[in-house]
């Protein structure tokens, strides 16, 4: 995977772990949809990435005069992107939780004011 999407990755997941923690800190709409936004793009491309490496795995392991060592580090590499995606899916999944606690707070915050 080039070093660039990575970075991308894990700045992204930073951020997106920076709104889950705990204590909750506010956090604004446009926050939430712009972080699910990113974040959805970024699921998008590493899932992509994902798909074009098994399908190197899957040509290298075809081949027979494919080295023990590159079918190795094509499965490495497969492997460790899968564990950033499902991060990613778990962290936008948990995102998600948040934004409907965040967005029910508010639309209890309208309903309990005095008119």
């Amino acid at each position: 995977m080039p070093s660039a999407w990575l970075e991308l990755d894990v700045e992204l997941m930073v951020r997106l772990q920076d709104v889950l923690e705990e204590p909750r800190r506010p956090v604004t709409e446009t926050d939430l949809r712009k972080l699910s936004e990113e974040g959805r793009a970024c699921r998008l491309i590493l899932g992509a990435e994902l798909e074009r490496l098994e399908g190197c795995l899957g040509k290298l392991d075809a081949d027979p005069a494919s080295s023990l060592g590159a079918i190795a580090d094509a499965f490495r590499r497969v492997h460790d992107l899968r564990a950033h995606v499902r991060e990613l899916d778990e962290l936008l999944s948990a995102l998600d939780d948040r934004a409907r606690e965040v967005r029910t707070s508010w639309q209890r915050q309208v309903v309990d004011r005095p008119n």
